[in-house]
């Protein structure tokens, strides 16, 4: 039995070594060309062997099947060349679209961070806002084992940061209204005391606290710097998005262009920026017990869920093994919760 199967094996390995010495045999037969002699597959002509530019754009005519028939080499170098060039045009298009996103996106966020008043650079906010978002993601895949909820997690992490910079934009906005009517009634005191502008903003560089005093005192470094007053006061206003120093600043452009009597019109102003302001607290402290309910019962859901999901996760889990009525519940439980939130915002605004 063992001798029958050892004879069969070295028939076959016979057999198979034959094959392969045929087939060898087969592909190293040159190909014959009308003169007889044998052509390779991609022959670079032997007046390009010493350009390697233009022997590479003929294999690569030849290898990629540029031309559309036989023809001339010179017509297939072209064709080569022309290719070549509209996929660099295409990549420098892209290339260019890309770059001019990214500088957009590098000027805005440059700018909130300018309004918050944070030393942070927008390549350092965005690492510290892809961090927060793995890490979400990590927590949400470990602790609720959902692909969902990992998504969620990298969403709610990614969202602290710019939550965090809209907040301290917000209160740092409120706190330099409170304080621009005592500036601009100094400005105008050292106005009518016979002083410069440049001095008044010295005045309140030195006596008034931040962030009043930081704003003016950059002000004050572009003005030494070689800007002029208008300039230096057109980027605090691009730093400050407030309504109010925003008409002050233009009064004080508008008076250093035509002249006129500017410490009049910023009492006017200033006073007027003091009612407001104060009905704006008045209104933010009898509103603020609605406005802390109002963020309680919107956050109070989506905690308690949270918290029973890893406590009871078979009970919870019903919500996404039901199919679409599990999905609508939740869908309609987000809305409500929006809904209710932009109501009582909406009652709670009132236009000056």
């Amino acid at each position: 039995m063992m001798s029958t199967m050892l004879i069969v094996g070295i028939g076959f390995s016979l057999i198979g070594l034959l094959l392969a010495w045929i087939l060898l045999d087969l592909e190293e037969e040159p190909e014959e060309t009308p003169f007889g002699s044998a052509a390779p597959r991609h022959r670079i002509p032997p007046a390009l062997e010493g350009n390697p530019e233009e022997a590479f754009l003929a294999f690569a005519s030849q290898a990629w099947g540029l031309e559309t028939g036989p023809g001339p080499l010179e017509e297939r170098l072209q064709a080569v060349r022309t290719w070549l060039r509209e996929r660099r045009t295409v990549l420098q298009g892209l290339e260019r679209r890309l770059r001019d996103l990214e500088r957009g996106i590098t000027r805005g966020l440059r700018r909130r961070l300018a309004e918050a008043d944070l030393p942070w650079h927008p390549l350092e906010w965005m690492g510290l806002t892809v961090g927060l978002a793995a890490l979400g993601a990590w927590i949400g895949l470990q602790v609720y084992r959902l692909h969902g909820f990992a998504l969620l997690g990298a969403l709610a992490g990614g969202a602290l940061p710019f939550l965090f910079l809209h907040h301290r934009r917000d209160v740092r906005r409120r706190r330099l209204e409170l304080q621009l009517a005592d500036a601009l009634f100094l400005i105008a005191g050292v106005l009518r005391a016979g002083g410069s502008m440049v001095r008044a903003i010295e005045e309140i560089a030195v006596k008034l606290p931040s962030p009043i005093a930081d704003e003016f005192r950059r002000v004050l470094i572009e003005v030494r710097l070689g800007f002029s007053i208008t300039e230096a006061l057109e980027h605090m206003r691009e730093r400050v998005p407030s309504e109010d120093l925003s008409l002050a600043i233009t009064a004080i452009q508008i008076h250093q262009q035509v002249g006129g009597n500017l410490s009049e019109f910023l009492e006017r102003v200033a006073s007027r920026i003091r009612e407001r302001v104060h009905l704006q607290n008045e209104i933010r402290v009898m509103t603020a017990s609605y406005r802390l309910s109002a963020q309680i019962l919107a956050v109070l859901p989506l905690f308690l869920w949270l918290v029973l999901f890893p406590l009871n996760r078979r009970y919870m889990m019903r919500f996404f093994t039901s199919g679409l009525p599990g999905y609508a519940m939740l869908g309609l439980i987000l809305l409500l919760v929006l809904l209710g939130l932009l109501v009582i915002r909406r009652m709670m605004r009132v236009s000056l």
